[in-house]
């Protein structure tokens, strides 16, 4: 989905609302359908325009085109609403400015917008956009058919400031960005960390209490994804191109794809919510979180590789950012090496084999290796190393997320 980061700054923003993006499958007609086809490509129709004139202005004047001049360009030329050609030039200068910052890195890989789409992403602004309760009237330009989508219940009184119309696999997802009321912010000035794992997902500590969020439920859920997925290919590897049952198999397969993928994505956005619950009830302020980039690096065998690849530890910290941050909580990323081994006692390191731990020097034997780990964040974060005979949690919860029954993939 495009941020459209341009078009957030310009819009006014109120203290007493937080601005949140949606997503969620539709499920349309034929005419429908055909209609959204065709908007995105016209979409793709000016993405094209933007990318062939910004060049050849430069390449006969010797001067970069401006967004306001290509947007004057662009307008009443094509058959969709006057602001969604706006937000796709919007779109490629975003990405003319993400890539020259990152060229001013060192990442030189990283190319200018220069391919030709026959499809693109459709962005409705407030003017486009005529909502009455569950039904959202999108505008394509004065005399032309607007797309009438229904809504979910739960956005009939949603306040709607940006649409998008994305395909994605095998079906559209609208894209909603709406604004909802903004949560109590933390009164508190306490500092926590938190030690994310493949086996337990997240353990969170204050340094007098601890809480250990299983994630389990994200193990059994990307093992019955491979076990599927690897039916579905064996399967659709002997059928021939362009077969009916090979249609059939992909169908199937994309379904299931979408299924388990949103009860992945719930089950993340759970655990992230059990956190930063828990983190607002103790007047939490900062809140420091391990970085395991490195254990993703080590060789340990195929099975344990492919656990670790499929670890989403990027997103599930993505997800408590947002969620900590509505409450008025920072969470700021930190090295985590060595501080599940760090023995709190004599502060020396032991590699750990079980979940309990225990020093190989000095003997001390503790809690869950988790809590440890997180009690090592913390303590390293707050005081620049670890310190010998750091104080524990006194109470430690262990938690699983409580996630809703599994819907029939649509």
């Amino acid at each position: 989905m495009s941020k459209c980061k341009n078009n957030q700054q310009k819009q006014p923003k109120t203290k007493d609302f937080d601005t949140l993006i949606e997503k969620f499958p539709l499920h349309l007609t034929s005419e429908q359908i055909i209609l959204a086809r065709k908007l995105q490509r016209e979409a793709a129709k000016v993405w094209n325009a933007t990318c062939a004139v910004h060049r050849i202005v430069y390449t006969k004047h010797h001067c970069w085109l401006g967004e306001g001049a290509m947007k004057a360009f662009v307008k009443g030329k094509y058959s969709i609403h006057s602001q969604s050609a706006q937000a796709v030039v919007e779109t490629y200068f975003e990405c003319c400015e993400r890539t020259r910052q990152l060229h001013e890195k060192g990442i030189t890989d990283w190319r200018y917008p220069h391919r030709k789409k026959y499809f693109f992403t459709v962005t409705w602004k407030t003017l486009g956009i005529t909502h009455k309760g569950q039904i959202l009237m999108l505008s394509n330009g004065r005399g032309r058919e607007p797309l009438v989508l229904n809504l979910p219940k739960r956005h009939s009184t949603a306040v709607i400031k940006l649409v998008q119309l994305v395909w994605r696999r095998n079906q559209y997802w609208l894209h909603v960005t709406v604004e909802k009321p903004a949560l109590q912010k933390v009164q508190g000035n306490v500092i926590a960390a938190i030690d994310p794992g493949e086996i337990h997902a997240c353990t969170v500590t204050d340094g007098k209490e601890a809480l250990v969020v299983s994630g389990r439920l994200l193990r059994s859920l990307h093992r019955l994804r491979n076990k599927v997925l690897r039916k579905f290919q064996k399967t659709i590897s002997r059928t021939s191109s362009g077969s009916n049952r090979r249609r059939k198999l992909l169908a199937a397969k994309y379904r299931f794809l979408n299924n388990i993928e949103r009860r992945i994505e719930h089950a993340m956005h759970t655990i992230s919510a059990i956190v930063a619950k828990w983190c607002f009830e103790r007047n939490v302020k900062t809140v420091y979180i391990g970085n395991p980039e490195g254990a993703r690096k080590k060789d340990c065998g195929r099975k344990h590789n492919q656990r670790m690849s499929q670890w989403a530890f990027g997103e599930l910290r993505k997800l408590l950012e947002y969620k900590l941050k509505r409450h008025g909580m920072k969470l700021i990323p930190d090295e985590e090496t060595s501080t599940t081994g760090a023995c709190p006692a004599c502060a020396e390191y032991t590699k750990q084999t079980g979940r309990t731990y225990k020093c190989g020097k000095c003997g001390f034997t503790g809690p869950h290796r988790d809590v440890i780990g997180a009690s090592g964040i913390l303590d390293k974060s707050v005081n620049g190393k670890f310190t010998k005979g750091r104080k524990l949690p006194d109470k430690v919860e262990y938690t699983r997320p409580k996630v809703v029954r599994p819907k029939k993939a649509a």
